[in-house]
């Protein structure tokens, strides 16, 4: 049994380990995905107006999060089968390692083959048919998309990683249905608590809220969304649900890969 430390040695042999199975592993999904795109990109020739930036990238990032989503169960879905899982176990590294190298390889290594994949094909079709692209997209689009945008994709992996451990087989379908069901069960609280305020108290709050929302903001720069986060930044009501939205995403995050750590370290096989 290993003891729950952490040594560098040991864990880059792990990461080497990993990465140099990562292709064999995950690399047709990658290939895939990116010849969705691919198509999505051809098919754009047939219309008469190019795909916008913003859709693009859109895209991009849906392919990401679908392939995030998908990556725990492709990567490690034998960690907690009996028979399958031995050699998982008998790895000479302790459980901490393990949960690193899950994190750096499921959600680092997949996010970034996505996207340099998926940029290097968008750049090809920009060189290729300049006059049928809205824009280059390695300029100043990616302000569209602020780096909470990759928090958001990690919080939704990380409920899914925690899912590749806890359910034995379908564990993508099983997670998704546990995510719809607490989703659904919130709404439902939610809805009593309006139901019990009054939706006329609602309305009147969300009407206060919104009142100096800034009227003269551009289509264009609404996708950019700098105005309203200035404006959220400055109105204290929101700045606090920010916060505490914020603050679950981050509790979410760490009681997910918390709980992974325990099972990888707990299982039985």
């Amino acid at each position: 049994m290993m003891n729950n430390v952490f040594t560098i040695k040991r864990f880059g042999a792990l990461i080497r380990k990993e990465c140099r199975e990562y292709f064999g592993n995950f690399g047709l999904t990658v290939l895939s995905m990116t010849g969705a795109y691919v198509i999505y990109l051809l098919a754009s020739l047939l219309t008469s107006s190019p795909p916008s930036v913003f859709s693009r990238l859109s895209l991009m990032v849906l392919w990401t999060a679908i392939a995030l989503i998908f990556a725990p169960s492709k990567l490690y879905g034998t960690a907690n089968h009996k028979k399958k899982g031995l050699h998982y176990v008998q790895l000479p590294v302790s459980a901490l390692e393990k949960t690193i190298s899950m994190f750096v390889v499921s959600y680092l290594c997949v996010t970034l083959s996505m996207l340099i994949s998926l940029l290097a094909v968008d750049t090809l079709f920009y060189l290729l048919f300049p006059s049928r692209s809205s824009g280059f997209l390695l300029t100043n689009s990616w302000s569209f998309f602020p780096v909470k945008t990759f928090f958001d994709l990690f919080v939704i992996q990380s409920l899914f990683v925690l899912g590749n451990m806890v359910f034995k087989r379908q564990k993508v379908a099983k997670t998704f249905a546990v995510i719809m069901g607490v989703v659904f069960l919130v709404s439902f609280v939610m809805g009593i608590v309006i139901k019990a305020i009054g939706i006329e108290v609602i309305e009147r709050l969300v009407e206060t809220l919104l009142k100096d929302l800034p009227q003269e903001i551009a289509p264009g720069r609404i996708a950019e969304m700098r105005d309203l986060r200035l404006w959220s930044i400055q109105n204290s009501l929101i700045r606090t649900l920010l916060v505490i939205a914020h603050t679950v995403r981050g509790l979410v995050v760490a009681s997910c890969w918390f709980g992974t750590y325990r099972l990888i370290k707990t299982t039985k096989y």
